[in-house]
């Protein structure tokens, strides 16, 4: 785990010293920065991603990013998950245990398909709720995760 991190840290500081060597020689006025070394503990910043954007993607993989995600589904696992949070619901539970127990030719008091209808219906209307509500949350998540910032320098 330390030689990916070993080898990314000193080709970050091989492609700066380059970098610096350029922004140096041109004498423009360009965004290129020298960063500052201090003793101890220090940090790479990169601020000039024009030449090095394929390396910078390959290391960044490596490192979490700070997305906002407040949805509770995917297309994956909507389904799964939906049906076990509702089942978490007394009532939900006390309806299917009346369509088990009609499905038992002994104990059967109504058609099979009519005692499933209740069921299936109310499963169903919180369903598609709880899919728009996560719908609407996917697109501010979208929305928050897309604006602009703005950047504080001394």
């Amino acid at each position: 785990m330390a030689d990916p991190i070993r080898w990314a840290r000193y080709r970050w500081q091989r492609l700066i010293a380059t970098e610096g060597r350029e922004c140096s020689s041109n004498n423009s006025s360009s965004k290129c920065y020298q960063s500052s070394k201090t003793t101890g503990k220090h940090r790479i910043v990169i601020p000039c991603l024009g030449h090095f954007k394929e390396e910078y993607e390959k290391v960044s993989k490596l490192y979490m990013n700070n997305k906002i995600r407040t949805t509770r589904y995917t297309l994956l696992n909507f389904l799964p998950r939906n049906l076990f949070e509702q089942f978490h619901r007394v009532a939900n539970l006390y309806f299917l245990f009346l369509v088990v127990l009609n499905w038992v030719p002994l104990v059967e008091a109504f058609q099979k398909e009519i005692t499933m209808l209740p069921l299936v219906g109310v499963l169903t209307i919180i369903a598609v709720k709880d899919g728009l509500e996560d719908y609407s949350r996917y697109k501010m998540d979208k929305q928050i995760n897309n604006l602009v910032t703005k950047v504080y320098c001394r």
